[in-house]
């Protein structure tokens, strides 16, 4: 067993957090740990039980042990552990990230892991043909301007194996006036939509929802 399940199990919250990672999402499943811990931590202060003063003290040292176990794993992998636990999620799209920016890919691929999204990421635009093949995403958020194979002629070559694929460019480019003429002229012809880096999570998050609804 997972060694942060056996944490989750101890806190009381595992049914639980499994339940709303499978009507919500991972991220609200996430957040509902997290306050879980805080309540449980305040039941258990040894000034609320000075006739059971040892037992509170145990138990607090008990979920503080758990609280940095936690911590040390970060909001994203109890996410992962949680969808994982509960197999593939049905109506959960699968979206892929294209980016040559590793630290950006690995940022993104959390926001929308916690979302609930399947998540696949690719660095250039090959691995993003070869990740279509095996992962079959619905939605393809993608860099424009990429070593090896940019983004524009990986989504042309992906429109081509699927006509219906949705594909969102991001770009720092498009603030420069000397290239931002040509490749929005590139990516209108793809009538792809396209947000300018730097970016909220939220606006990211906007764009994904509105896409895979349209």
């Amino acid at each position: 067993m997972n060694p942060l399940e056996v944490d989750l199990r101890y806190l009381g919250v595992w049914d639980k957090a499994l339940q709303i990672t499978k009507e919500l999402s991972p991220g609200a499943a996430v957040r509902y740990v997290r306050s879980s811990y805080r309540l449980l931590s305040k039941v258990y202060h040894p000034d609320l039980h000075p006739e059971s003063n040892q037992a509170a003290e145990d138990g607090q040292r008990k979920l503080n042990a758990v609280k940095n176990r936690l911590d040390q794993a970060g909001d994203d992998e109890l996410a992962r552990l949680l969808t994982a636990s509960l197999g593939p999620l049905a109506g959960h799209p699968r979206l892929l990230v294209v980016d040559d920016e590793e630290g950006l890919r690995t940022n993104l691929a959390a926001v929308l892991s916690l979302e609930g999204y399947h998540v696949a990421t690719a660095g250039n635009g090959v691995q993003g043909l070869r990740n279509q093949v095996s992962f079959r995403p619905e939605l393809v958020i993608s860099d424009v301007v990429m070593p090896i194979m940019d983004g524009v002629e990986m989504a042309r070559q992906m429109r081509l194996r699927d006509p219906n694929l949705k594909v969102l460019f991001m770009s720092g480019f498009f603030g420069t006036p000397s290239i931002r003429s040509s490749l929005v002229r590139e990516i209108e012809d793809l009538a792809c939509p396209m947000i300018s880096k730097p970016f909220k999570p939220s606006k990211l998050l906007e764009e994904v929802r509105r896409l895979l609804v349209a």
